[in-house]
């Protein structure tokens, strides 16, 4: 279901940045800044703080992977807008192999998303080398998505694009996840 207010329910501030975006970019701001920017200061703000510490705050895991994370989340929550970003973002991020540590992470959400974990689950992944504070960097990644994917299968988030994927996942990596102060009023 398209949310009409997705398209015109924002404030001032919001509709002028989404017309700068236009003229400067060719392409209309993704519908997860759509969904942040009508109600910024219920959902936005918090959520983007959230996410960009996360996402590209200090971390075991790279950059890349925490967007290959974002990308396995997205997949097993069956979000093609996400799946589609992420995993550019990742592919620009420099994400190339698997290391043992991240192919144990995945194994570990991969279960907890589909049946639950047990304390062996997590025990297995720390004997795989993933120190307990970065089991729980990666559910912090997982949290992320478990509700962005949720907003957007809800609400029908869509792509105009390949190109558009592709610039949302540039301006990803230019903004790390920042969105100017002035529009999360």
């Amino acid at each position: 279901m398209r949310l009409d207010v997705l398209e015109h329910g924002h404030g001032r501030a919001a509709r002028w940045f989404q017309k700068a975006v236009v003229t400067f970019m060719g392409h209309e701001v993704d519908d997860v800044v759509k969904t942040a920017l009508h109600r910024p200061a219920f959902f936005g703000r918090p959520f983007f703080e959230y996410g960009q510490e996360v996402l590209r705050g200090p971390s075991f895991w790279s950059v890349a992977e925490r967007e290959h994370l974002a990308a396995i989340s997205s997949e097993l929550n069956e979000c093609p807008f996400c799946v589609r970003v992420h995993t550019e973002t990742a592919r620009l991020a420099g994400h190339r192999d698997v290391r043992p540590e991240l192919a144990a992470v995945i194994t570990f959400i991969t279960r907890l998303n589909r049946a639950g974990v047990t304390q062996e689950d997590a025990e297995a992944v720390r004997a795989a080398g993933v120190p307990s504070s970065a089991l729980v960097e990666a559910l912090h990644v997982n949290a992320v998505f478990n509700v962005v994917n949720r907003l957007g299968n809800a609400f029908g988030w869509s792509w105009d694009s390949d190109e558009h994927v592709r610039a949302a996942a540039r301006v990803i990596q230019r903004t790390r996840y920042r969105l100017p102060a002035l529009v999360l009023k």
